[in-house]
């Protein structure tokens, strides 16, 4: 699966390279299919991350004229070193949607075991589900204040998995407690009835599941069992209204993190024996709990979450729908500023009655960028050496030989250096010493 020796691999790619083309024979096996196409491609992926013979960035030291190659990421739903890159890209994305300064409220939508299959057959299904849920809610508010017509803004998440790993299909809505109403008027919304809401999510998920199934290889198992779901569960499927303690930037974060990565991370990975893997989780009822699998139950167990290329994940309704917001978002920042302006105001008064200074409220985006930045890290490189930050100076590519080169000015390179470029000229070049020295002069001169 990889020439690359297993020194150069963390222990996460050491189990997908030592048991892949075991797993895949089981899969085929088991399954009477090959795996799914887009599993091996975010596998192969994964194993070639950070790979210099691919291509890699390379920077210098101003201070010392240490060296350091960093090699290309894959951007892998699977590896645990890309995923923050699509975290970062979830998050840029939110920015730009959930309106700042409005409060907001988790609503996490459940189905029952035996549904979970059906609803992990296919892109089809898993859009419906998300689709049901958006509508459950939006029905849930509209009611409460029907002639108002009030509009709200969700942003859906689809988690395909539990924290053990296992198959767990559920949606977790970050919906705003406002709106607007039919006359383009804000409108606080603190209405989430739980008993109503489980009523509302049965029906609209069950006839979107029942839609779905139509004229497909599972409608004959599926058009009876859905149906005998309003029966066996009278009072509703499970859901849960909480209200958002503190930023909403916090939640987006954890929920993003969990769509753009691997169920687990290595550190949760206690041991592993060539053969098989302990790792531990937390469980809700149990607490942390530890199991141990064979490495090729542990693959499928971990990839069985990857979605079909090209699914979306993370999706917006309501008023944060790109059609919707893009019509009314100056009026919402215009409604929402004064609000804000308003609440100032008020907080000025009394600080100045109390005799303090008013606080100056750092901005919602300010608290995003810190929290994103506390939990990832920023994107600097520094040197090994001796601390400081190092400047990009090159950047090599397999298939495209040298793109940037900070020596000769910054410009692309020529056709010629492009045509002789290959790691081993390159690891050629460094063993000499030329072209370190010529990047440390570069870069002391910009100094």
């Amino acid at each position: 699966m990889t020439e690359r020796n297993f020194e150069e691999l963390n222990l996460w790619q050491r189990i997908f390279a030592e048991h892949w083309e075991l797993f895949v024979e089981y899969y085929e096996r088991e399954h009477g299919r090959p795996v799914p196409k887009h599993w091996g491609e975010n596998v192969r992926k994964m194993l070639s991350c950070g790979d210099i013979s691919e291509g890699y960035y390379e920077y210098c030291c101003a201070k010392c004229g240490a060296t350091k190659k960093i090699g290309f990421t894959c951007k892998s739903r699977l590896c645990l070193r890309c995923f923050k890159v699509a975290v970062d890209a979830w998050l840029n994305q939110a920015r730009k949607t959930l309106f700042e300064g409005v409060v907001h409220r988790q609503v996490v939508l459940t189905v029952p075991k035996q549904m979970r299959p059906l609803i992990m057959s296919g892109e089809k299904f898993l859009k419906a589900y998300m689709d049901a849920g958006a509508l459950a809610i939006k029905e849930l508010i509209a009611e409460w204040r029907i002639k108002k017509k009030i509009k709200v803004g969700m942003m859906g998440i689809l988690q395909l998995h539990g924290r053990a790993g296992n198959q767990n299909p559920h949606l977790h809505f970050v919906v705003s407690e406002g709106g607007i109403d039919k006359n383009n008027q804000w409108q606080k919304v603190n209405y989430f009835s739980t008993k109503q809401l489980r009523k509302k999510w049965q029906y609209h998920v069950i006839k979107a599941l029942q839609k779905a199934v139509k004229g497909t290889a599972y409608a004959a198992e599926w058009r009876d069992k859905l149906g005998a779901m309003f029966e066996k569960y009278p009072t509703g499927f499970d859901c849960d209204c909480m209200p958002e303690e503190g930023p909403v930037e916090r939640l987006v974060i954890y929920l993003c993190k969990y769509v753009s990565s691997p169920p687990i991370s290595i550190r949760r990975i206690e041991g592993y024996d060539g053969q098989n893997v302990t790792y531990r989780y937390k469980d809700h009822r149990r607490g942390e709990v530890k199991e141990t699998l064979t490495a090729v139950e542990f693959i499928g167990r971990m990839i069985q979450h990857l979605p079909p290329k090209g699914f979306r994940m993370v999706r917006y309704y309501g008023i944060y729908a790109r059609p919707v917001r893009e019509k009314i978002h100056a009026l919402v920042a215009s409604v929402l500023k004064n609000l804000v302006d308003c609440a100032r105001k008020v907080a000025e008064y009394f600080a100045l009655k109390n005799g303090k200074k008013a606080a100056c409220p750092s901005s919602a985006r300010d608290e995003y960028q810190k929290k994103a930045d506390e939990q990832f890290g920023k994107g600097d490189v520094c040197c090994p050496e001796c601390g400081e930050k190092m400047k990009l100076i090159r950047i090599w590519s397999k298939k495209r030989g040298i793109i940037y080169d900070a020596v000769e000015a910054g410009s692309p390179a020529s056709k010629d250096k492009v045509a002789q470029a290959s790691p081993r000229r390159v690891q050629e070049k460094n063993n000499s010493g030329l072209n370190e020295q010529l990047a440390f002069g570069f870069l002391t001169s910009l100094a």
